[in-house]
């Protein structure tokens, strides 16, 4: 297991401490700019995931004007994804939206390829939801299930389906809840 393997255990295993201390040894020690980057990435998680969202945000946004830079369009729109997500956790819905729209535009640069769609839907129908948009929220949550289902990616039919599932919740139709 390398390094990088070995701090996102660490992270999945919700042992927080550990992923930044081994993330932070990367960024410190390690001399290849794409493993730093990787290591920037799951140290923006760690951060997230503690509420650090100020450091969370300053880093996915450092990843998406270096990724601009580079021209590397899809880290651009996974770190700025990030920054939603940020955003999103920080209790900031309206620049959440903003950010995923913004997003939406660079997956539409990249081909609309069916995984990007289907996390971006995701996450633009949970902040409608948030936000009462309801009408707005069943269609990206529809576009987001129906794009997961065309890939291998269990994880995002998953949470496709439990928000449209929280959705017929928010609108009172518990039996249609049950089903999703």
């Amino acid at each position: 297991m390398n390094s990088i393997e070995e701090a996102w255990l660490a992270f999945t295993q919700d042992n927080y401490p550990t992923a930044e201390h081994l993330f932070q040894s990367i960024i410190k020690n390690d001399q290849d700019e794409s493993v730093i980057r990787q290591a920037q990435f799951g140290l923006g998680y760690v951060l997230a995931f503690t509420q650090q969202f100020e450091e969370a945000r300053a880093i996915f946004l450092y990843l998406h004007d270096d990724a601009k830079k580079r021209e590397a369009v899809g880290e651009q729109h996974r770190a700025l994804h990030q920054v939603g997500m940020v955003e999103r956790m920080a209790g900031n819905w309206l620049q959440a939206k903003i950010t995923f729209t913004k997003e939406a535009e660079l997956i539409e640069q990249l081909g609309n390829l069916p995984l990007p769609v289907a996390v971006n839907a995701y996450e633009q129908g949970f902040i409608a939801l948030h936000l009462n948009e309801l009408e707005l929220a069943y269609q990206w949550l529809n576009c987001s299930l129906e794009q997961a289902e065309y890939t291998d990616d269990q994880v995002a039919v998953g949470c496709a389906y439990r928000a449209l599932g929280d959705y017929f919740k928010q609108i009172g139709e518990i039996e249609q809840a049950q089903h999703r």
